[in-house]
């Protein structure tokens, strides 16, 4: 089974699991690694999503990694976040690979500490710009992937 099948139906499980109690965040990178089955090399990248009024952020906005390694996006507060890649806006690869690897949008992340993991394992290399929509004004960012050294 392909790694990132496996992590789409993992972050269904961590996107509706747990953090009832308001105070509670994610596992930590080293319990996700575990989780997902990742070795010490693969590195595990964090985008954080928050907001106050109508202001929403996603932090970093950019975010440059190598192929092969993973995304995870976390929400900090209890609004309703959802990312989407913007398909017009990926190369025909990038938009392939999102679509194969059924990681061109997120669920609804309803619950502080719900996350949506990605796997850029086997992606091209290239910008892979997304829209966070949800409760407050949508927020742009991108991922931009690099190859491998």
């Amino acid at each position: 089974m392909c790694r990132c099948i496996l992590y789409s139906a993992l972050l269904m499980l961590v996107a509706g699991s747990g953090c009832g109690n308001g105070t509670d965040l994610p596992p930590s990178d080293p319990d996700l690694r575990e989780a997902l089955g990742l070795d010490d090399q693969v590195r595990i990248h964090r985008i954080d999503l928050s907001g106050r009024g109508a202001e929403s952020r996603v932090l970093p906005a950019t975010l440059e990694i190598q192929e092969g390694e993973v995304v995870q996006f976390v929400t900090l507060d209890r609004r309703i976040h959802h990312i989407r890649f913007v398909t017009d806006s990926l190369s025909p690869a990038a938009a392939r690979f999102l679509e194969q690897t059924g990681q061109s949008s997120s669920p609804p992340l309803v619950r502080r500490g719900s996350r949506f993991v990605l796997s850029f394992e086997g992606a091209p290399a290239g910008l892979f710009p997304y829209v966070v929509e949800g409760y407050g004004d949508p927020v742009v960012g991108r991922i931009r992937v690099r190859p491998p050294p």
